[in-house]
């Protein structure tokens, strides 16, 4: 039994936000009712099937036109049965398709409306197309440097969609709460780039200055023991060196321990001060020796040092497996790598139930076990172009 299991999440998203949101909401026990454009379905079955497959089990889809009325009206009646609905157009879309939150509303008073969009309802932006990598750069989260003597760069995991669909379902989650206490619904209006912006803060946040005054930027979480580096043989480390006691462990694994009383070395303070000189000497010891053995020595010494796998060194880690975090489940013929929800529960634990749907694959069981419709109704709808 899941957390969610009495939740049922109607979802008209697409690509990654969105999906990976009412994923997670599936993952808890919630049922999921994917809508789907009939005739192509989620883009991201054909631009990123990677992402499809990783974000859109748990989930029954049905295939719906909603230009005629007949299917603006099939997703309606699916929203009356629903506590959750969650769109990802772009502001003003929904409302044209005649599923905005008014509409949905008066069907469904109780509803909770979740909106996952780039830029918001409302904004000079609002209405402005965007990607990931537009998001990062107009949150200021492009401009942070992650290493020393480095230009700032952009992570190959979509943050910025990543990040919103967390929100969203922290959101929807909250919202869940208040309506059962209330009985009330309400909208909810994310951001991507608000969502960035909120995690970027943790950068500036802190920071004071006079009204109108530029803050400046001084990055003191970058350190040159606190990043990835090349080793002897090939293959990379990642150092999380930052506190005293692991920059000493870290000398002695090097076989340097006069490091530790290096003037430009001694404290914190002058190790960042005097960071590029110490990243220079760390990247030439480093690629004295193995990548194994480096990690046995420095391993040895209590230093936070990691491997930096590949994306299929990561699904053999001993420790990911241990903790459950790859699961393979049967799919075409074949199985299907999925990494489950990150967390574990005692009592009502998330669980993979069945795998990402084929387009429409539920369209006649959705609309004659949820709604009731006839075979000669369904045999209509088919008919005339409506659903799959």
């Amino acid at each position: 039994m899941g957390a969610l299991d009495k939740v049922r999440v109607l979802d008209l998203t697409r690509l990654l936000p969105g999906p990976f949101c009412t994923m997670l909401l599936g993952d808890l026990g919630a049922d999921v009712i994917k809508v789907e454009e009939k005739g192509r379905g989620d883009y991201a079955r054909d631009l990123l099937p990677e992402a499809y497959y990783s974000a859109n089990r748990n989930k029954r889809s049905i295939a719906v036109d909603l230009k005629p009325d007949s299917g603006k009206e099939i997703v309606k009646m699916l929203a009356e049965k629903c506590q959750v609905f969650v769109e990802g157009f772009r502001p003003g879309v929904a409302e044209r398709l005649g599923v905005g939150y008014q509409a949905v509303r008066e069907r469904n008073p109780g509803i909770i409306y979740c909106s996952i969009s780039g830029y918001g309802q409302n904004g000079p932006y609002s209405q402005e197309p965007g990607h990931d990598i537009n998001y990062l750069s107009l949150a200021g989260a492009m401009s942070i440097p992650g290493e020393v003597g480095k230009a700032p760069a952009r992570s190959g995991l979509p943050v910025g969609d990543l990040v919103a669909a967390m929100y969203a379902t922290v959101g929807i989650l909250a919202a869940l709460q208040h309506q059962r206490e209330t009985g009330r619904g309400q909208y909810i209006d994310i951001s991507i780039a608000d969502c960035i912006f909120s995690w970027a803060s943790i950068r500036f946040g802190g920071m004071i200055s006079d009204p109108g005054q530029a803050l400046d930027q001084e990055f003191t979480h970058v350190r040159a023991s606190n990043g990835v580096f090349e080793t002897g043989a090939g293959g990379q480390i990642a150092l999380g060196v930052l506190e005293d006691n692991f920059w000493e462990g870290l000398c002695r694994g090097l076989g340097r321990p006069e490091l530790m009383e290096d003037g430009r070395f001694k404290t914190d303070q002058l190790r960042f001060e005097n960071s590029a000189q110490l990243h220079r000497e760390l990247s030439g010891i480093l690629l004295g020796d193995s990548r194994e053995n480096w990690l046995k020595r420095l391993k040895s010494n209590n230093v936070p040092v990691t491997p930096v796998n590949s994306l299929g060194d990561a699904l053999l880690d001993p420790h990911l497996k241990a903790r459950g975090m790859v699961e393979r489940i049967p799919f075409q013929g074949g199985e299907l790598v999925q990494v489950p929800f990150a967390g574990k529960f005692s009592v009502t634990p998330p669980s993979i139930r069945y795998p990402p749907p084929g387009l429409g694959e539920h369209t006649e069981q959705i609309l004659t076990g949820d709604l009731g419709f006839s075979r000669e109704k369904i045999r209509q709808l088919r008919q005339s172009g409506v659903i799959e």
